[in-house]
Formats: structure tokens, C-alpha cells, sequence
């Protein structure tokens, strides 16, 4: 009997494959079936598949031309077997307990699906540097929550993987991925669906899963996807308009993530697509107005004045957008030359500047903090050990030290003065890598 089916699926990811699927197999749980679907790649992805295929019988191979991840998640899920179904990326890998905790909780509490926390990750050599990510706010987690009744999960993070299903559940309301070739985000669409028909969801604040961050072929990577958001809520809107129940909420939910991340895809495209983007944001709220879908105040009050502007001054909000875009790349190019970041201060300058860091995803790099005096042994910024500056300086040569204090005080004056006097060339001052809004009213 197999209790759980994996399913991945591959496409030329060669160097990241072999790690996925011994991750699989080696679960504590071995009553599981890991279905592969070969989506028409052309590296050495496929030979990994029929090598580790050879060796274990619960490995099964889909080979066929390329059609889209869709498509391909689509044959994983209608050849499952088993209770549960579990989705691994093929860049990704999990730790060993997934399969077995997963499985248990959704028996114990006859879940239609459990979402966990995840690490993000990206390798340094031969290290994985890793960090935890919460899937959801404190108040959600541990007890079963009915998504029909409690549209809350909605404000979880929203991804697939990390998730396990009942297989049943899936079938039921036939949830499946759209399968339009070369389409992205094609998750979008599986995720909205899940949570319009859950009605017993857990959350469990551990984690398993760990999801890959340096895959330069990433979809998340791309600047040229500017319809794909747009094109897969459409298709959840057509799912929408077959639902049985309130469907007006859910047009609504709608409405937010399919406006929402076409504007954070404002900073992501390439900028000559940035005026063709603003435009699709004006014909996809012109689309939910029609359906009178567009107000979401009460769903973020904020992001309602961010729309207008969009909406209302597209022209300034491109100006902007430009030229964050260009000192954004001069920023991550930057930090880029070091390994090692000293920040000089350890106040609100510094705490916003571990945000940037963090938004910026290089918490790879040795982040050190100092100050001039320390006042309490053992006191730390966002739990990292606050060190004399002194003890730091066998990093000058190296490290990139970020001046934390407000520029011009005394304080600011003092602290560039110590790192003249001790012959530290590489000096920036922390505002300079934090970004000005691009929504200066809020």
C-alpha cells in the first residue's frame, strides 16, 4: 500500500535532481511512491531519473515531450495511488520525518491538506545556508480550520509544495494546475482552488521542506513574464464562477492577489515593460469593477491607495520605478563584491537595514554587528551577538562596514572619524542601501 505519492516534476535540472530524489527516498515513511514526470528536457535529467530508478522499484518515470509544469503536475496527480499526495520540486529536497509527521497529523485529524513552515536555502560551496520562513500568523496553527467558514488561510503563504493532500479531496472537486504551455505560476491557480474547497486544514509550525533560492533558471527569476499572473488568475476566475458557494468573497480574494502581484512585478520586469504592465494593471481592475469585485479595503486599506496611484499617475509611478530599478542593481552589485558585512551601530538604522538585507536574499554572507561601547554583555540585534567594533577590525581589509546612525549627528561624525583613525577604506552609510518607497504617501 503506498500512503503517500511525491510527486516531481523535472525539467533540465540536472545539477540539483539527484539530491531532490534522495531526499525522497529517504524518508522514515518507505510506503511511498515518487512519481517523476520528465517534461521534454534536454540535459542529463532524464539518465538521473532511469539510474535512480534502477536501484528503486517505488521510483516511477514519466518521459514525455515538453508541455508546460501544468500538464506535467496534472499526469503526476492522475497517476497517484496513494492517501496523500505531496509535491517536490525538482531543485528543492526535504528532510527525512516530512512524509511520516505529515501523514500522521492527517490521519489523527482527517485533514483534507496540512501546510508547513519551510527553509529557504542557497548552497556556498559545499554548505547549505538556510533560513526559516513562517508559513502563517501564530493564531493559525495547531487546530483544524474550516476555509469555507474561515477564509484566513488565505493570508498564509501562498505555495504548493510543503503542503500535503488528500488525494480523495483532489479528486473530489477536481482540483488540477492549468496546463497552457509556457505558462508561470501555474501553482496559483492549484493554491486557490485548494483553499475554496478545504474544509479541514492544519498548520504546523515546523519544517521539512527546503526550497531552493540560487536556481538561476527559476521562473522566479524571470523579466520577461509580464501576462503570466494575469493569465493564471483568469483561469481561477473561470474556476470561481463554478463554485457553489459565496462567490463574491472569493472574487474579491481574487482580485487582491491578481493586482497585487502584478504590482510587485513592477520592480521584477525588465523596465521596458513597465508602462505595458501598468496598463494590464488598469485592464485587469477594470475587469473586476465590472463584477464589482474591485473594492478590497477591507482586505488591505494600503493597498488600495498603492492601486489608485497606479491607476491615477502612471506616469510619475514609472519615473519611480525606474529609477529603483537602476539603483537597486547598483546595490545588489555591490554588496555582491563582499562576504562579510560589519554594521557600526546597532539602533533602528541597523534594524531596518537587516530587513533590506534579508528583502535583498544574501543572508549567505557573515552579517557582524558593533558598536563603540558595549553597555550589557551578551546583548543582541534580531539575535545576532552585539561585538565591540574594535574586535571587528581584523575584518576592515575584507568586510564592507555600514555606517547604522543618522547622518551628520555627532554620534555619525564620531564613528567616521573611528574608521579613518583606523584605516577602513570600504565605508558606506547605511540609508544608502535602504530603498525609498515607491509609494511615498503611505
Amino acid at each position: 500500500m503506498r500512503k503517500v505519492s511525491i510527486i516531481v516534476p523535472v525539467y533540465n535540472v540536472e545539477c540539483y535532481l539527484e539530491q531532490c530524489l534522495e531526499s525522497a527516498l529517504a524518508q522514515t515513511m518507505r510506503e511511498i511512491e515518487i512519481i517523476c514526470i520528465n517534461d521534454g528536457s534536454t540535459d542529463g535529467s532524464l539518465p538521473i531519473l532511469k539510474r535512480i530508478a534502477h536501484r528503486d522499484s517505488r521510483v516511477r518515470i514519466v518521459d514525455k515531450p515538453n508541455s508546460g509544469y501544468g500538464k506535467a503536475m496534472n499526469i503526476g496527480i492522475d497517476l497517484a495511488r496513494g492517501k496523500y499526495l505531496f509535491f517536490l520540486e525538482s531543485d528543492d529536497f526535504i528532510l527525512p520525518e516530512l512524509c511520516e509527521t505529515l501523514y500522521e497529523l492527517c490521519e489523527k485529524h482527517a485533514l483534507d491538506m496540512i501546510k508547513t513552515d519551510y527553509y529557504e536555502f542557497k548552497t556556498l560551496g559545499d554548505r547549505v545556508c538556510a533560513r526559516y520562513k513562517k508559513a502563517s500568523g501564530a493564531d493559525t496553527y495547531h487546530h483544524v480550520i474550516d476555509c469555507q467558514k474561515n477564509r484566513v488561510v488565505f493570508r498564509s503563504a501562498m505555495y504548493t509544495w510543503s503542503c500535503m493532500y488528500n488525494r480523495e479531496f483532489i479528486n473530489k472537486y477536481q482540483i488540477r494546475h492549468q496546463e497552457t504551455p509556457g505558462a508561470s505560476y501555474q501553482d496559483n491557480g492549484f493554491w486557490f482552488q485548494t483553499l475554496m474547497y478545504c474544509r479541514r486544514i492544519y498548520l504546523l509550525d515546523q519544517a521539512f521542506y527546503l526550497y531552493r533560492q540560487d536556481n538561476p533558471n527559476s521562473s522566479i527569476h524571470s523579466k520577461e513574464k509580464v501576462y503570466a499572473f494575469s493569465e493564471e488568475y483568469a483561469f481561477i476566475r473561470k474556476k470561481i464562477e463554478n463554485y457553489p458557494g459565496d462567490r463574491d468573497i472569493l472574487l474579491r480574494i481574487c482580485a487582491y492577489f491578481n493586482l497585487t502581484h502584478n504590482m510587485t512585478s513592477l520592480t521584477r520586469v525588465d523596465k521596458k515593460y513597465t508602462e505595458e504592465l501598468l496598463q494590464l494593471i488598469l485592464h485587469d481592475f477594470l475587469v473586476y469593477r465590472k463584477k464589482e469585485a474591485w473594492n478590497i479595503r477591507e482586505l488591505d486599506a494600503e493597498f488600495m491607495k498603492k492601486l489608485m496611484l497606479c491607476l491615477t499617475e502612471p506616469e510619475k509611478l514609472k519615473a519611480r520605478i525606474w529609477k529603483y530599478i537602476d539603483w537597486n542593481s547598483n546595490r545588489l552589485s555591490l554588496l555582491a563584491q563582499y562576504d562579510t558585512y560589519i554594521l557600526y551601530g546597532a539602533g533602528v538604522f541597523a534594524e531596518k537595514l537587516l530587513f533590506e538585507l534579508e528583502e535583498c536574499k544574501i543572508w549567505n554572507k557573515k552579517i557582524l554587528c558593533g558598536v563603540t561601547a558595549v553597555k550589557n554583555k551578551g546583548e543582541t540585534l534580531n539575535g545576532m551577538e552585539i561585538q565591540p567594533i574594535q574586535d571587528l577590525m581584523q575584518y576592515k581589509d575584507t568586510a564592507l562596514v555600514i555606517i547604522c546612525a543618522k547622518k551628520d549627528t555627532e554620534n555619525y561624525k564620531q564613528m567616521s572619524s573611528n574608521l579613518r583613525r583606523w584605516g577602513v577604506k570600504n565605508v558606506i552609510y547605511s540609508q544608502e542601501l535602504i530603498a525609498n518607497d515607491l509609494w511615498p504617501f503611505l
